[in-house]
């Protein structure tokens, strides 16, 4: 996990705070690290939807997301989505490539 560097206070629903509880009975982990992985959750779901309805490339996700562009691609395909691959995103990984080497 990453090292924690800033605090933030959130204000939260009673709902919210119960289904938290709950996750973290059930995870065996305390709230603060069930929070986090809601939010790493969540980052996740953001870029897949976002790239689902055509408004960011598939890098520009898995960036979101915090996944390298192959674990994107392949999280896509479990989930049955089609890529939508594009010149630009060829071109992207093109040059990330070009970067590595």
């Amino acid at each position: 996990m990453k090292k924690m560097q800033s605090v933030m206070t959130v204000r939260l629903t009673q709902e919210d705070m119960e289904a938290i509880e709950d996750i973290s009975e059930r995870r065996k982990k305390d709230k603060s690290t069930t929070v986090r992985e809601l939010v790493e959750l969540g980052k996740i779901y953001f870029a897949i939807t976002e790239y689902k309805e055509n408004k960011i490339s598939i890098g520009k996700a898995a960036e979101i997301a915090g996944l390298a562009m192959s674990e994107m691609m392949d999280l896509l395909s479990k989930l049955g989505m089609q890529s939508s691959l594009d010149l630009s995103d060829y071109i992207e990984g093109q040059k990330l490539a070009e970067k590595i080497v």
